[in-house]
């Protein structure tokens, strides 16, 4: 007798209804100057994360819009428990912006500015104390079922056939996908908010592998799945990224940087596999981690 396909996986449930993933706290800084108070605002601190990115400063119209989106987006993300946004003060996408945006969502997040606060390390202990602050609660997974996960896809083409079996077997049981378009085609817009269950969607790709997987999780992915070779590697600070071998010849080159090959599990085997990712697994990158975040451009900097 073939046994019953699992439909469920043990996420974090939300206050506003979202399901994450993982729990992290979230030292997000809104421009290029206030990366190095976010980096020292985690330090020490238990599941606490940060991003780096060389934007948010100067940045006007579509671009700077579409950096608030994706900023947002990430603060307000599942996988986030509470979020401090750490600004200059000055800056063209300014913090308090994405702190609203954030909380629009109805999720936690404060505002820190460096120059309110008197410098990068007073600013730096101020986001942290907040992180301590809402890393004091205790969160715990619960059973949710499936159709309460949206699997980001990202490069899969490598993968052949296979790889949209993946996707096909995902869809069956319940799940949402989110794919990517060429830049500029059809498709919702990079990193807006998608919301649905059992569905499949297009985002409009970034402008490189990296770009594209910060969009999907702009958007709303609480996992990503992608191909593993020598252009597409590593994770992301927010949603684990299940990477995907296709090639022998990388096999042995990349073993410490894919979760297996293509051709370890059958289509199903590989969406119990994400499940098991989804309830607290880690993935290579995870355990490595090898993790990037990059946000895509549509304009230059004055």
């Amino acid at each position: 007798m073939a046994m019953a396909s699992r439909n469920t996986f043990m996420g974090y449930c939300r206050a506003n209804g979202a399901v994450g993933v993982r729990d992290y706290l979230l030292a997000l800084p809104s421009v290029v100057c206030a990366t190095r108070a976010a980096a020292r605002a985690i330090d020490g601190i238990p599941h606490a994360v940060t991003v780096e990115h060389p934007v948010g400063c100067a940045q006007i119209g579509a671009d700077r819009e579409q950096t608030l989106r994706v900023l947002v987006g990430i603060g307000s993300h599942p996988n986030v428990r509470g979020c401090a946004v750490l600004g200059l003060g000055c800056e063209g996408v300014p913090a308090a912006e994405v702190r609203d945006g954030i909380l629009l969502c109805a999720r936690a997040a404060e505002v820190v500015t460096i120059q309110s606060c008197g410098g990068t390390e007073k600013a730096a202990m101020c986001a942290g104390q907040l992180l301590k602050e809402w890393g004091r609660s205790l969160s715990s997974r619960d059973e949710v079922s499936l159709s309460r996960l949206m699997l980001g896809i990202g490069p899969i083409e490598g993968l052949g056939a296979a790889g949209r079996e993946i996707v096909e077997a995902f869809l069956e049981r319940g799940g949402s996908v989110l794919g990517v378009s060429a830049p500029g085609s059809s498709g919702f817009a990079y990193g807006e908010r998608f919301v649905g269950a059992g569905q499949r969607t297009v985002m409009q790709g970034g402008s490189g592998p990296s770009e594209t997987i910060t969009g999907l999780v702009a958007s709303g992915s609480q996992i990503i799945l992608a191909q593993a070779d020598g252009q597409n590697l590593g994770g992301h600070p927010i949603a684990p990224v299940v990477r995907l071998g296709y090639e022998e010849r990388l096999q042995m080159a990349l073993h410490d940087d894919m979760d297996g090959m293509i051709g370890d599990r059958s289509a199903e085997g590989w969406v119990d596999w994400i499940l098991e990712v989804a309830s607290g697994r880690h993935t290579m990158a995870e355990a490595e981690g090898v993790l990037s975040f990059a946000i895509s451009r549509v304009g230059p900097t004055l």
